[in-house]
């Protein structure tokens, strides 16, 4: 059973995400990217990193959580979205559980271990 986590998000000091792209750590559990940032309409996406001895504990979901709850007063963002291979059920599923719903299916989107692989659109607006 997974019990729910507190996570503190932060940048380094000066980051921004007017560059395009932040990283947000939650040290020691990972790390949360927002990349492709859209000004004109207030979306980004989203890639998460677990360290390897947190993952599976729910520090995934927290880190989720707080980016949402986080994302529409410090960034001004409506939409947060991710690109998931079709085969990472268990991505997907993280992606749901934290409130994300399937808005696309994109045919040889994603390159993994040199092959041409479908992706899940997943998408919050928050």
């Amino acid at each position: 059973m997974k019990v729910e986590r507190e996570i503190t998000l932060f940048a380094e000091e000066g980051a921004s995400l007017s560059s395009g792209s932040l990283r947000l750590y939650a040290v020691p559990y990972g790390c949360v990217d927002l990349y492709n940032y859209d000004p004109l309409n207030l979306r980004a996406a989203v890639g998460i990193v677990v360290t390897k001895e947190y993952r599976r504990q729910g520090y995934a979901l927290a880190m989720l959580n707080e980016l949402s709850h986080i994302s529409p007063y410090t960034f001004r963002l409506h939409c947060l979205y991710a690109d998931i291979a079709a085969s990472n059920r268990a991505s997907i599923a993280l992606f749901q559980k934290a409130g994300y719903e399937e808005c696309g299916h994109f045919r040889e989107w994603l390159v993994i271990d040199g092959k041409h692989v479908d992706s899940i659109r997943m998408q919050k607006i928050i």
